[in-house]
């Protein structure tokens, strides 16, 4: 079976469930900041204080930005204890879980990542362009959501690839 070393290092992966807590941790302080960004919105909406068009639509990608990146720290944990701690993904099979997380394997992972950061990306470049940043700073943002796009195909092509090849998949 396994060596000691080899026994160590698999218990090892016990100490993961520290980061993956972290992340919880993380996800409370942005659902902490996304009330307080949503109550700031409606207090000053509802109380005379209105926003004009764009600066709504501004605020309200922030808050949606804001959901994603919870989304994407809730994919990495969840996702990342299934696959590198638990030995059975989810070790209460009554509880409610995604049906994703049985199949979820280290390139749905990668690509599940990817497209994650694209969809904040691309909210991000909306952003930008609706605050009417300089031409500069739009371009460097649609440069950087570019390169997001291109390496999340650039992922889904090579691990195609990979499995194409590979006889056993």
């Amino acid at each position: 079976m396994f060596t000691t070393l080899g026994q160590v290092l698999y218990s090892a992966r016990l100490l993961m469930i520290g980061f993956y807590f972290g992340l919880a941790l993380l996800m409370l302080v942005l659902l902490a900041r996304f009330a307080s960004e949503m109550f700031g919105l409606l207090k000053s909406q509802l109380f005379g204080q209105t926003l004009a068009k764009a600066e709504l639509v501004v605020k309200t990608l922030e808050l949606v930005d804001m959901v994603m990146i919870g989304q994407l720290v809730w994919v990495v944990a969840l996702a990342g204890y299934s696959l590198f701690v638990s030995s059975s993904h989810v070790d209460n099979t009554a509880t409610e879980k995604p049906d994703w997380l049985d199949h979820v394997n280290t390139y749905n992972l990668k690509l599940k990542l990817a497209f994650a950061m694209i969809a904040i990306s691309g909210v991000h470049a909306l952003k930008t362009y609706l605050q009417e940043q300089s031409d500069t700073r739009i371009l460097v943002t649609a440069g950087v959501h570019l390169i997001f796009v291109v390496s999340a195909v650039g992922i889904a092509y090579a691990e195609r690839a990979t499995r194409s090849r590979d006889p056993s998949s």
